[in-house]
């Protein structure tokens, strides 16, 4: 008879611990899943594909506003989240790290945040020829 209350026992413990480990699993996804990682790297790739797409003398607004959400919550200053420079785009929202994706057209870039009313969280973007 002792042996089916420690197996009872058992079985218990490997329930209860098996839950723990799901909870903090499906908690770390939920985090990561609108988070800082995810919007760093979805950005800072599709700012390098407009890079090798723009043209000389193209200015583009980019709308960074989520980025701007997250890198207030995080306690970084806007005008700091984008950086272009030696053919690779980053965009950093926190203190960990950031994101840099490499884009290969030989241009450039200036870069600075709109601060025209109602354009709040965006950036401009001026693609200028590469000086010799």
């Amino acid at each position: 008879m002792k042996k089916r209350g420690e197996i009872l026992a058992e079985n218990v413990i490997f329930l209860v611990l098996n839950i723990i480990f799901l909870t903090i699993l499906v908690l770390f996804l939920l985090k990561q899943a609108g988070g800082a990682v995810l919007i760093e790297g979805s950005y800072s790739k599709e700012i390098a594909l407009l890079v090798d797409s723009a043209k000389h003398g193209t200015i583009i607004n980019v709308n960074l506003q989520k980025a701007k959400e997250v890198s207030d919550e995080n306690g970084i200053d806007f005008s700091e989240i984008l950086k272009i420079a030696d053919g690779y785009v980053t965009i950093k929202l926190s203190d960990k790290g950031g994101s840099s994706y490499h884009y290969f057209n030989d241009i450039n870039v200036s870069y600075y945040p709109d601060k025209n009313p109602g354009y709040e969280g965006f950036y401009v973007l001026n693609f200028n020829r590469k000086r010799a």
